[in-house]
């Protein structure tokens, strides 16, 4: 007995590119080290994980490595570990619209007689562990875009552990 398969091309270049796609979870580039110029550097998601939510306190937890690439072959050099990222229940996010822009409120304040003192707008936040399960559970936007928006503020909140390398 002899079994032949067939592929349309369409379906072998969805097989090809899930192949090609790479290990980690996603990527930042970082800028060059002034003290170690030889090498590239970027910040990668290597893994991520929550507790069993029905703990005390709901957390994600973002594994995240620094890659130092030798750009003379483009060869890794070190990988070396940096804090994770732990969101806990307690953080908060401001809410982007499906256009992309913050939404906002309108706080107005008022005096005993009900006239307004002052109004301002403000940015509505929510609970980040919340707002990530709603994103991702609504598909309004891909895991990889979440992770995204957290990384670029992992630069910011760990520079100085990222710089010491």
């Amino acid at each position: 007995m002899k079994t032949e398969i067939k592929i349309s091309p369409e379906n072998q270049a969805i097989l090809d590119l899930i192949k090609s796609t790479g290990k980690t979870w996603y990527e930042i580039s970082l800028p060059d080290h002034p003290i170690y110029p030889q090498f590239a550097r970027k910040l990668v998601v290597t893994g991520f994980n929550t507790p069993d939510m029905e703990g005390e306190e709901e957390r994600i937890y973002v594994n995240v490595r620094q890659y130092l690439i030798l750009k003379e072959g483009n060869k890794i050099h070190k990988r070396l570990i940096m804090p994770n990222w732990e969101i806990h229940q307690g953080n908060v996010e401001e809410i982007m619209g499906a256009d992309g822009h913050l939404i906002t409120q309108t706080v107005i304040e008022k005096d005993d007689e009900d006239n307004v003192i002052s109004e301002k707008i403000e940015t509505i936040k929510t609970s980040s562990i919340q707002y990530v399960r709603f994103l991702i559970k609504s598909k309004s936007v891909h895991l990889v875009d979440i992770f995204g928006k957290f990384m670029s503020l992992y630069a910011q909140l760990f520079e100085e552990k990222i710089n010491d390398i």
